[in-house]
Parts: C-alpha cells; sequence; structure tokens
C-alpha cells in the first residue's frame, strides 16, 4: 500500500470513529490550533534534492478530544530552503503589467496532511495544563520547485517522504486560548525526520 492509500485509509478510519462515537451520544470537544515550528529533512535526501536539511512549516489542526483521547487531523505548508533555485523569464499579465517582461526566481514548497491519535493527561491543580502524546502518519504532496503564479514555467518535483511519527505537547490556557510547544519524531520513512515549534489552540 503507497503512502497515498494509507493516509486515505486512516483519514477514513478516524472520520468513521468519530461518527460513531458521536451517533452513540459520546460528546467529545474539537479544539482548533495553528502552529509555526522548524523542520529537520534527511541530510542524503536533502543533498539529493538539492535543499538544505531543514525548513519551516505553517499548519493547523482540527483536534477531537474524548475522554482523554484526542484524535487529530491536519496540514502544513512546508518551506524547503532550496539550493537549487533557477531563474526564468515571465510574462506579465493583469490589469497594470499585461505583456511586460521581467526575470521571476522560483522557490521550493509542499504541503503534507497528517493524521494522529493518543492520549491527553491534563495537569496542575485547575486542569488549566495538558501533556499529549500522540501516534501517526504524514504524507507529503505538490513537492516541486517552481514559480509561483507562473502556468507556463519550468518546474521539478523534490521528493520529500513523509512516514509515521510520534509526537509530544505541552499546552497551558491563557484565557480563552492555549499556547504550547511541540516536538514531533518521525519513525520511518527517508525524508522528514523531525519538526519543533510553537502551538496556539481555541477550543469551541
Amino acid at each position: 500500500m503507497n503512502k497515498y492509500a494509507l493516509i486515505a485509509v486512516c483519514l477514513m478510519a478516524s472520520s468513521s470513529s468519530l461518527v460513531a462515537q458521536e451517533s452513540l451520544g459520546n460528546e467529545g470537544t474539537w479544539e482548533f490550533s495553528g502552529r509555526l515550528g522548524t523542520l529537520g529533512i534527511d541530510s542524503e535526501t536533502a543533498l539529493a534534492q538539492g535543499i538544505d536539511d531543514s525548513g519551516f512549516i505553517l499548519g493547523m489542526t482540527a483536534d477531537y478530544i474524548q475522554n482523554g483521547w484526542v484524535t487529530s487531523l491536519g496540514g502544513d505548508y512546508i518551506g524547503y530552503d532550496d539550493n537549487a533555485s533557477f531563474r526564468q523569464e515571465v510574462e506579465g499579465s493583469g490589469l497594470f503589467n499585461n505583456g511586460d517582461i521581467s526575470v521571476a526566481k522560483s522557490d521550493a514548497s509542499a504541503v503534507s496532511l497528517f493524521v494522529a491519535s493518543g492520549y491527553q493527561w491534563l495537569l496542575g491543580e485547575q486542569q488549566q495544563a495538558a501533556a499529549l502524546v500522540q501516534l501517526g502518519i504524514t504524507g507529503v504532496f505538490a513537492s516541486e520547485r517552481g514559480i509561483d503564479s507562473c502556468t507556463d514555467c519550468y518546474s521539478e518535483d523534490i521528493d520529500v517522504d513523509g512516514g509515521v511519527f510520534i509526537q509530544t505537547s505541552l499546552k497551558q490556557d491563557v484565557g480563552s486560548f492555549s499556547i504550547g510547544v511541540y516536538y514531533q519524531h518521525y519513525l520511518t520513512g527517508d525524508g522528514l525526520t523531525n519538526s519543533a515549534g510553537l502551538l496556539i489552540s481555541s477550543g469551541f
């Protein structure tokens, strides 16, 4: 089973589980998080693909919390630090630059989707802090080097794999939202290796 099929199966299984829980009347709560972090990439893979072995991510996560268990569905924008960028002449279009010729520089990026599940421990006398450990899987999509907003420009794939990961996070309530940190370590694959960063969360 390839990684795309495995991601789809995990997403469907998680969604089916949530629907089943809600249909039985076991109410849970939803929490939504934004995150910003650094990303580690396998050094051999990075060298072969012309990128650095580090990058950054900007992402969102939806967490379904019930009886201490947390199921997370999310996605990240990945920005690679590119060592093999190129330049190309482009012709502008639109109201103000129709037909203008300029030279544009490529950038390198990807999108990742992930699903994870694990247990959350509430901490402190008022339970305003939480520690979470999850096991999950990530798939990397639309991973390429190219020029943004250009339909006919040259582009090339950047082959970086996701894989199975374990993630730990710590959060502290601050009023109506919480702030925290996370660390993600990949157990399989020869692409992504780890990620760490900041979280801002709010429940609904």
